[in-house]
């Protein structure tokens, strides 16, 4: 038996950069104001200062006419110089912004950060003359992940997006995926650093700094984190933090079914039982709930041991979805474990045609029929399991995004020879039944009793709810 999660996740890659950096000139405009003034040490102009400035000058002239290895030439001598300077007057502020700007152009991104930061610190007033080439760098950097997104080398992308937010931290999008990315790739302290960090900027008065669209942007990509918050607690076993992070969420939304569902899950793990079923008896008593909110609700009467009320959710939802398989795996096996004998058959049927080499499933309605007073019918059902060439087990059904799902299970050998084929023909259903496609996938059995794991990939043209197969031999 394999439970949906109820914490499921799907990374967005879809962030663009709104918005555009502004470019800048090297030269400084205020190099007469006094030391001391309001904007800072004054900065101060030296033979070292000017030879920085013209080698920056000559390797962005090169760099724009994609003359890469002539940059960076020039861009290694504005560096010894800036570097010079500072060796000489340490509390010069220009001698750091040009060292940033040399570094910045060798891609050396923290000792841009550093020296970018010294001059800030020693002079506020660059703040302004530095935030468009570090914004820049942040967009570069932005674009060169963007392929390795797309590709699917999330932690690759990952670390150049951290590149990207330390060199400029005062956009959203690269902490957002990257957020998302460590949620993902189960990176728990990462990813609630980066989900603080994200929720804290899109908090702050930067988002108003910005243009409308950008904004609005930001707003929309981060509305998941503080759901995404409480995921990554639960995730990391840190179920009181998680509860206290999902309790407040359903307060702030309380028709949110979802938001209560994972409240009630989480008092489930932290042995609260008697709270969690007060939760899903309200629950179940809301109106429109779809057949997933029955599902999701019936597994935390399971989990309670509940197992007639978890029968009453589960059977809710088939009647809404009547070909989710899952729906009526945990529909027969509450009602079997709740004593239910006499209602096990007709759904362990529907379980058997939906998936007619699970085992599980004839197991059940065997014993189910035994225990009905009809040990002959429970014999016929058991000899029904010698004529299986394999069994199938451990099935899931995972949303991949949109209207795409992936099917995964384990298919063992009964009695063909290792190294034999069997082909699945999965067929899915839309929530009223409706045949959407079919998807078939190939498995080569193992030896007798060994499991091979198998997957199949679908894309619908509407939601997919449930799912059945046929399976032959070759």
């Amino acid at each position: 038996m394999t439970m949906r999660s109820g914490f499921a996740l799907t990374l967005v890659l879809g962030l663009a950069l709104g918005g555009c950096a502004s470019g800048g000139g090297t030269a400084d405009t205020s190099s007469t104001s006094p030391a001391g003034s309001a904007q800072g040490a004054r900065p101060r102009n030296t033979d070292n200062t000017e030879a920085a400035e013209e080698a920056i000058q000559r390797a962005d002239g090169l760099a724009a006419l994609g003359q890469a290895d002539a940059a960076r030439a020039q861009y290694v001598i504005a560096q010894t110089a800036a570097q010079a300077e500072i060796a000489a007057d340490s509390i010069n502020p220009l001698g750091h912004r040009l060292a940033g700007r040399a570094a910045l152009g060798l891609k050396e991104y923290e000792a841009a950060v550093e020296h970018f930061d010294m001059a800030v610190e020693m002079r506020p007033v660059y703040e302004i003359e530095i935030r468009p080439f570090r914004e820049n760098a942040y967009i570069d950097l932005f674009s060169e992940a963007s392929p390795l997104l797309q590709e699917g080398q999330y932690m690759d992308a990952a670390a150049i997006l951290e590149r990207a937010n330390m060199v400029y931290p005062n956009r959203a999008e690269a902490i957002i995926l990257l957020a998302q990315i460590y949620t993902q790739e189960g990176q728990h302290e990462q990813a609630l650093e980066s989900i603080d960090e994200a929720i804290t900027l899109l908090g702050s008065d930067r988002v108003n700094e910005v243009d409308s669209a950008t904004a609005a942007g930001w707003r929309e990509d981060g509305a998941n984190l503080p759901m995404m918050r409480g995921q990554v607690l639960s995730d990391a076993n840190r179920y009181d933090e998680a509860l206290e992070a999902y309790q407040q969420l359903a307060a702030d939304d309380p028709t949110n079914v979802a938001l209560a569902q994972n409240v009630a899950a989480l008092l489930i793990r932290l042995n609260r039982e008697s709270e969690a079923v007060a939760v899903y008896d309200e629950l179940l008593g809301r109106p429109g709930l779809s057949s997933t909110d029955f599902y999701r609700i019936g597994v935390g009467f399971y989990n309670a041991a509940d197992y007639e009320r978890a029968a009453d959710a589960f059977g809710r939802g088939v009647a809404l979805s009547p070909r989710d398989r899952d729906g009526i795996e945990m529909w027969a096996r509450s009602l079997q474990l709740d004593s239910a004998y006499a209602a096990v058959p007709d759904v362990a049927n529907r379980w058997i045609e939906l998936d007619p080499a699970s085992q599980n499933a004839i197991a059940i309605l065997a014993q189910a029929t035994n225990y009905g007073g009809n040990p002959q019918g429970a014999a016929a059902a058991m000899r029904s399991v010698e004529q299986l060439f394999v069994i199938v087990d451990d099935l899931e059904m995972r949303g991949g995004g949109g209207n795409s799902v992936t099917v995964s299970g384990s298919v063992a050998n009964r009695n063909i020879a290792a190294g034999d084929t069997v082909t699945f023909t999965f067929t899915f259903y839309s929530a009223s039944g409706q045949a959407l496609g079919t998807a078939e996938t190939t498995a080569t059995v193992q030896g007798t009793g060994e499991k091979q794991v198998f997957q199949v990939a679908f894309d619908g043209t509407q939601p997919v709810v449930g799912y059945g197969y046929t399976i032959v031999r070759g």
